[in-house]
């Protein structure tokens, strides 16, 4: 948390509904009271209620790092569609499994608990779900938090999250909810399972660490924290400097100090394009991992159906079969020497030919959809399977 010393408060005994701006005040006031014996400069890490987050799953297979984040955010608008707010988002940077838990909580939120605390003076460093606090980060874990409005139910290993469930107690009430949440951890029953279901589940006998993947860092908070660093930078650079101009008064020197002035601005020139770098390999990467699905073709099934209807328009159609742009259809017709002629003649249509020789007034039927080109989208990206 970037201090001396840490101090973990607790909401428990606080109203769990969301966290608006009046409780940030009751929250702030309270830690406050906790901290008023304390002379000791510290940094807070506040934990709230689960209900205070939300959880999504995602698949994202030898996804990592930023790579991971950024996906998981582009998704976000189809991850929680009926959510206009801004939010914040936090996750392991990877998950073995490739099964990918996010938790996601209110960035004004955050805002809202920061200022409040630092009206008291106090520093929120970060936010995170209370039971994850009852983690050890060793073996598999089962925890179940419940505070008489919400149950939730954490499944982790190592620190990283495998299952986040979440239920209002009032749903249990109702058969069919009660009977799928049993289900679900009907699956658990054999494994040790850590409850909290009251105060003192939380109560702290020492040093409560949480992973920093699953941390919430508020603006205000990393805006200090990256104040600091750029005052340790400056004292560096200043004591630097010091000693460049003690050399350079070395007549004998000059022109060593002059070559090293010179490497050391290579260096940072070099250092300055890092990032640039970086964060262009992370594009390309993300553009080679989702180009097979963007560049997909588009087969326009609806509108190739209607055509094919206007085309066949009073022929009887018993079979219709449509796989990577190509189309097979059997049927019957006085004339199917005429259907063929049809749809060569359509522009939508090409390589249209009998797949089998008709019999009587049987037809089959093969063409493929003028627009769609398989061919080229499996070599451009699959090439060993073409």
């Amino acid at each position: 948390l970037y201090a001396a010393e840490a101090t973990n408060v607790d909401t428990t005994n606080v109203d769990t509904t969301n966290v608006e701006t009046s409780n940030a005040a009751a929250i702030s006031a309270a830690a406050k009271r906790l901290l008023n014996s304390t002379d000791t400069p510290c940094t807070i890490l506040l934990l709230l209620a689960p209900s205070e987050f939300a959880a999504t799953q995602q698949d994202m297979p030898g996804m990592t790092g930023t790579n991971l984040r950024s996906a998981i955010t582009l998704q976000r608008e189809s991850i929680l569609p009926a959510c206009d707010d801004t939010l914040a988002l936090a996750t392991a940077n990877e998950n073995p499994t490739g099964r990918v838990i996010a938790l996601w909580t209110h960035a004004d939120q955050l805002s809202d608990l920061f200022d409040a605390f630092a009206q008291y003076g106090l520093t929120l460093a970060a936010i995170a779900p209370r039971i994850l606090a009852l983690s050890a980060n060793t073996k598999p874990e089962n925890l179940l938090d419940d505070d008489g409005c919400h149950t939730t139910f954490v499944r982790s290993r190592q620190g990283v999250l495998e299952q986040w469930l979440q239920i209002k107690n009032d749903e249990l009430e109702e058969k069919a909810y009660a009977e799928q949440w049993q289900a679900e951890l009907a699956q658990f029953e054999s494994e040790a399972m850590q409850r909290a279901d009251k105060l003192s589940s939380y109560t702290l006998t020492g040093s409560r660490s949480i992973e920093p993947d699953y941390a919430f860092f508020p603006a205000g908070s990393l805006a200090i924290s990256r104040k600091a660093q750029r005052g340790r930078q400056f004292k560096l650079a200043a004591a630097v400097l010091v000693g460049i101009l003690l050399v350079a008064a070395l007549p004998f020197i000059t022109q060593t100090l002059e070559l090293q002035m010179a490497t050391a601005r290579l260096d940072s020139n070099r250092a300055m394009s890092v990032e640039a770098r970086e964060d262009q390999a992370v594009v390309v990467d993300f553009e080679n991992r989702w180009g097979p699905i963007n560049d997909f073709p588009d087969q326009d099934v609806a509108t190739a159906m209607f055509r094919l209807q206007e085309v066949l328009a009073g022929e009887q159609l018993s079979s219709l079969e449509l796989s990577e742009g190509l189309i097979r259809i059997q049927g019957t017709s006085s004339d199917p020497q005429a259907i063929l002629q049809r749809l060569e003649q359509d522009p939508m249509f090409t390589e249209v030919v009998f797949s089998r020789a008709t019999s009587n007034t049987r037809y089959y039927i093969d063409l493929r959809l003028a627009t769609v080109n398989f061919e080229a989208y499996m070599v451009r990206y699959f090439p060993d399977e073409t």
